[in-house]
């Protein structure tokens, strides 16, 4: 969990890295966007193109929640000596990794640091496939209720009290919950801070109780396309991380998987 954190990212809504810009989008809505979800191992790579700046990496699936096998990944970069700034990236035989990609052209995918994705742990274990089991579920209620958020971008919030630590979300009292993660539709005034909240899907516990930290709470991150100063309205998930339950310097309730 915690290298997925480092993951999800990702999550600032923009990552810089000298001259590369990535803009970041959060899990559901990455999801959403992608055409191929699933869980990959570097099988080897080769047909180092250096005019070009690509090589080529075999995979193989391991899970697949989204979208249509395939063998063969574009890498951005060189074999070993590929630049950060030009968002080039270094990928490994044997490593493993969750990647969320979409734009596929004629000739298949191409991964590059600013890829959605996830860098696993060599070998698979027991926590971690639990996590994904939660992630399947998430992707799961995406799919089936798709329509739910048409014309809303899922977007990321952040306690604008916090000092750091612990975020009121995470230190409500008597929170069982029945369900790994939330959806709500938010509506926010000039400020970014939320005017309106409707639980599209609940945790199961404390849930008027979490709607009422959201609001006075959060500040909510405006997506970083074109026109998004028009819009008001936007969608948050977040997840329940049950293994923060006993550390009270970790949140339990985050946007982040």
């Amino acid at each position: 969990m915690k290298k997925l954190l480092l993951l999800f990212f990702f999550l600032s809504s923009i990552i810089k890295v000298s001259a590369c810009k990535c803009v970041r989008d959060p899990l559901p809505q990455d999801y959403l966007n992608a055409n191929v979800v699933g869980v990959i191992k570097i099988l080897r790579v080769y047909d180092e193109n250096v005019k070009q700046r690509t090589y080529k990496a075999d995979v193989e699936f391991e899970r697949l929640y989204k979208g249509t096998k395939f063998k063969t990944l574009t890498v951005r970069g060189l074999i070993g000596n590929s630049s950060s700034g030009a968002c080039e990236i270094d990928i490994q035989p044997n490593e493993r990794y969750l990647i969320l990609l979409s734009g596929s052209s004629g000739n298949g995918y191409t991964i590059s640091s600013c890829t959605p994705k996830s860098n696993l742990s060599a070998t698979s274990s027991k926590d971690e496939n639990s996590e994904l089991e939660t992630l399947k579920e998430t992707f799961s209620y995406l799919d089936q209720n798709r329509y739910k958020f048409t014309g809303l971008t899922f977007t990321f919030c952040e306690d604008g009290t916090s000092d750091g630590g612990q975020t009121d979300l995470s230190k409500i009292e008597g929170f069982q919950p029945k369900h790994s993660f939330a959806i709500y539709k938010v509506k926010i005034n000039e400020s970014s801070k939320i005017e309106k909240i409707v639980t599209i899907t609940g945790f199961g516990s404390q849930d008027k109780i979490i709607e009422d930290v959201i609001k006075s709470k959060m500040i909510v991150d405006r997506p970083m396309f074109s026109n998004s100063s028009d819009k008001k309205e936007f969608l948050i998930l977040l997840f329940y991380h049950k293994e923060n339950s006993k550390n009270q310097y970790k949140n339990i309730i985050s946007n982040y998987w």
